[in-house]
This record gives structure tokens, sequence and C-alpha cells, in this order.
């Protein structure tokens, strides 16, 4: 018995060893990378995921050609993402426009252990009624139909991070950042096509609860200009007594992630550790958004 117990403590004592000097040789590894060779590496592994890395800004956001692009978006989504530990705030905003019903819906909150915000631009084949909208699953927007937009993320007023582009799904994702939805606001500026379009979006904002005085217009051009604060829909106490629940196991895994990796602070620095040390957690990190739906 005692041999049995002497053998056993010896070979944890050599695992934690060669752990050891594995972790220092990881460690040395992705100090001597450049900056071009840590962020070609990182956008090789997340390409396919449907993310870029932002390495003046330390974040990620979304590929015009992400994959999620394919699986359009609908209320049922938002309804189900407590089940996948993403508590946020979201907006959607219907409109009217060119004989097909538009969905431009904001988001921001935390998405597992990463902090985000998200503006998407779906519409329908078809104008829809109001409660079809809620049941539809909408197409995203083509090429032709993308809208320059700029959104800038605010922690308890600090900025995080800025994004402009013209796109269809415009996010900014921080690994390893825990927030609560009202901590966080996101200020937004969409550009139209034309009055017609610019004008419908903001009846839908008005409709949505914002006041005039919450919407600025450009004096030469079709832009909107507001902030996302929080959203204004009902949530029974059980579904906040899950939120509260998702929101801790968040906090604690986002504890987790920072001291596995506190060699390092740099987003990049932490996700090419994790992808060397531990692969099966960075590969589950960084499923940062949105489930798959069966394709239509």
């Amino acid at each position: 018995m005692y041999i049995i117990l002497f053998i056993f403590l010896l070979l944890a004592i050599l695992c934690l060893i060669l752990f050891h000097f594995r972790k220092k040789k990881i460690i040395r590894r992705v100090c001597c990378m450049s900056p071009c060779e840590k962020s070609q590496l990182l956008d090789e592994l997340t390409s396919p995921l449907g993310y870029h890395y932002d390495s003046e800004q330390d974040v990620f956001t979304s590929q015009l050609d992400a994959w999620q692009k394919s699986y359009g978006y609908g209320s049922i989504f938002d309804k189900a993402a407590p089940f996948f530990n993403m508590i946020f705030d979201c907006q959607p905003i219907y409109f009217d426009y060119d004989g097909k019903t538009w969905l431009i819906e904001f988001w921001k909150g935390q998405y597992g252990i990463t902090t985000g915000s998200e503006i998407g631009v779906y519409h329908a084949d078809t104008i829809l009624t109001p409660g079809e909208r809620k049941t539809a699953i909408f197409h995203a927007a083509e090429p032709e139909e993308y809208l320059p937009m700029t959104t800038e993320l605010f922690y308890r007023g600090c900025p995080m991070a800025r994004m402009s582009k013209s796109h269809w799904w415009l996010t900014i994702f921080s690994p390893g950042q825990f927030s609560k939805p009202e901590d966080l606001t996101l200020e937004i500026s969409l550009r139209f096509p034309n009055f017609e379009m610019r004008n419908a979006f903001i009846n839908a904002l008005h409709q949505a609860g914002y006041q005039v005085e919450d919407i600025n217009l450009s004096m030469y051009y079709m832009d909107v200009f507001f902030t996302f604060q929080s959203s204004s829909h009902h949530i029974s106490w059980l579904a906040r007594l899950h939120r509260c629940y998702v929101q801790w196991k968040n906090h604690l895994f986002c504890r987790l992630y920072r001291f596995v990796t506190r060699p390092f602070s740099l987003t990049c620095d932490k996700l090419l550790y994790l992808y060397y040390y531990l692969p099966f957690i960075f590969r589950r990190m960084l499923r940062l958004k949105r489930f798959k739906k069966r394709k239509r």
C-alpha cells in the first residue's frame, strides 16, 4: 500500500516538474514572437470562426464573410442566449423600407468570458406584420446593402474600443473582461443611402422609446447618431435569477482565465499562450457569439 502511494506521489511530482518546464518553454516561445507574427497566427486561428484580431486596440471584430452570415437572425436567438452563457442588453429596431421589413439590432454585454457589443443589419423578403416580426428569421444584408457604421464601446464611461466600417455585423469583443450590461454604453453612428430609409429608421427609434433629443442627425450626410444604454424589455423574476447564475459563472471563468494567463497582459499573448499550453480551452474560449442554427 505504501509503495503504491509513494509511486503515485512520485509520478505527481514528476508531472508537476514537467508541466512547469513546459510552461516556461511556452512563455519564452510567445515572448520571442514578433507582434506581426502574433497577429498573423492569431488571425489564422480565428478566421475560420469568423473573427479578426485588431492588434491596435487588442480586441476582436467580425469579418465580412463570417460564417454567421448564412444563418441570419431572429428574436428566438436573443431569448436562448442565456442558455449559452450570453447575458446582454439588446435593442431590435424594426422598420419597413423598399418592400421589406428591416431589422437593425444592437447588443452589449457579456458573452461567456468576453465583454462585447454588436450592430447587426438584417431584412426579411417581404413586409411583415408586427406579430410575424417576433418569429421570423431575417437574412443578413447583402454587400450592396451594407451600411457604413461606427460604434464605440464604453465601460463605466471609459472607452474600450472603436470600430468603423461598412458592414452587416460590426462587433467588438474583448476576451477576459467581465462586465454587467448596465456597465456598458454603446455610441452608434449609421449612414443610410437615402432619406426614406433614414426617416423610417428614425421613426422606429421613436417607437422603441428614443426621444427627439436622444438622436442627432448629420447636416450634410444621411448619418444618424445615438447612444444605446439600456433596453426596456421586461424580464421575469425567474429569468433574472437565471441571468444572475450565468453571470456568476462568467465572472468565475473570467477570473480563472486571468489567473491562468497571468504571465501576459495583452489578449494576443494570452490567447497564444493558451493555444500552445491548453489548446482545448483556447478552442472553447473563441466561441464568442452565435450558437449554430440549422441552415434554412
